[in-house]
């Protein structure tokens, strides 16, 4: 198609079919790091592209009029990319105008997806103070008298509210916009960087001190700070394992083994187990938006297990919490088996429970359970001596148990 041709992209309406009112009809889930439609189908925001074709267009009058239409097109599904922006937040019905008054160019609308939840209740302060501020000057827009004093002063306010507003707008969405220009290249290296896979802050800092971009009395204490509350803006959030950090790309997180993520992840937060009715399991939780993300991603990408979100921790809790759970033979011994090379702390437990999965005595199972239960209480005094006592064993004879594994 022309539009391609002009603006040297493999992309077009057309070719793909694409009806813009029917992308944006329903809900229409945005990538977790925020890219709106044209950023994940096209590699560049609207407004670039618009860009483009009115250059091209300088250069190709006989198809000025195509170009237009294309523009037009583009604008269209630009509004209906806003518009499902806005509704995707909880927060918005009834503010949709203070939203679209305060501001949505698309880093704004970038951000909203990311953190439009997260930061709802500043978001929201931003909203009703630049709400209020826009009902006084509609009614002294409607004062047919000449203004007084008192008019006047209303009008100051209302006008001190929207700047305010704006600022609190701003400042919700924008938290690095406080950082200098050596901090902010700190932070686009380390997304570069963890475009190979999770790394830790130690490989990090080594890589930037090789590179010459890390100040000596930038510490590691400095460094994690930086990360941990402005990384998000970069797309960069906590990896599985401790001081470890990973990248959100446009299909989710970025890992470069699956398996070895995962085992990270079941190290720190998860659990292997046999119950006392011989079930084997296995599983990871998590809490938060982020830890939501973690258990969807390894869950799609392994192909395995039991998703269940937005578990309530208990009765009235605001809190969520997220579990990918196995408990299937097919999964376990999947699971399992993908993560073990790489475990750390639960390896013992893993190869317990593989070994449960196809063993027929039954006093080598029982043998398997209680070796499982023995180690994940083993730091626990109190519980691992109760559950010594109830065996009738010593610590001694279940780590016999583990022979042969």
């Amino acid at each position: 198609m022309w539009g391609s041709a002009l603006i040297e992209d493999d992309f077009s309406f057309e070719e793909a079919q694409v009806d813009p009112v029917a992308v944006f009809q329903k809900s229409y889930n945005f990538p977790p790091n925020g890219d709106g439609w044209f950023e994940t189908r096209m590699g560049c925001t609207a407004d670039s592209l618009v860009k483009r074709l009115r250059k091209a267009r300088r250069h190709n009058k006989d198809s000025s009029q195509d170009i237009d239409g294309f523009i037009d097109d583009i604008r269209t599904m630009k509004s209906l990319e806003t518009e499902a922006t806005i509704r995707n937040l909880s927060w918005a019905e009834g503010l949709e105008s203070c939203i679209k008054g305060l501001g949505l160019s698309d880093r704004s609308l970038k951000h909203l997806r990311q953190f439009g939840e997260v930061r709802a209740v500043s978001l929201q302060k931003a909203c009703l103070l630049w709400d209020k501020a826009e009902s006084t000057l509609k009614m002294l827009d409607e004062h047919e008298d000449v203004w007084g004093v008192e008019e006047q002063q209303a009008w100051a306010s209302a006008m001190r509210d929207r700047s305010d507003a704006r600022k609190m707008w701003r400042t919700a969405l924008f938290h690095a916009d406080k950082l200098n220009k050596a901090e902010h290249g700190y932070l686009e290296y380390v997304a570069e960087q963890l475009k190979k896979g999770p790394m830790f802050v130690a490989d990090l800092q080594e890589n930037m001190h090789e590179a010459g971009m890390l100040r000596k009395s930038f510490t590691t204490r400095k460094f994690t700070t930086l990360l941990n509350m402005y990384g998000e803006e970069y797309n960069i959030i906590k990896g599985s394992k401790r001081n470890s950090y990973v990248l959100i790309g446009n299909d989710g997180l970025v890992l470069k083994d699956v398996w070895a993520y995962g085992a990270g992840f079941l190290d720190a937060d998860g659990y292997i187990t046999i119950t006392e009715r011989g079930e084997p399991r296995a599983g990871m939780i998590a809490t938060g938006e982020r830890g939501k993300l973690h258990c969807e991603d390894l869950y799609k990408t392994m192909d395995c297990g039991v998703l269940q979100l937005d578990n309530k921790v208990y009765k009235n809790s605001q809190r969520s919490q997220h579990r990918l759970q196995f408990y299937s033979k097919a999964d376990l011994r999947k699971f399992l088996t993908g993560i073990m090379p790489h475990l750390k702390m639960k390896n013992l437990q893993a190869k317990a429970v593989l070994t449960y999965l196809d063993e027929k005595d039954p006093v080598r199972k029982e043998e398997l359970k209680r070796l499982v239960r023995f180690k994940n209480w083993e730091d626990d005094s109190r519980k691992s001596s109760e559950l010594l006592n109830s065996w009738g064993v010593d610590a001694d004879t279940i780590g016999k148990y583990a022979e042969g594994l």
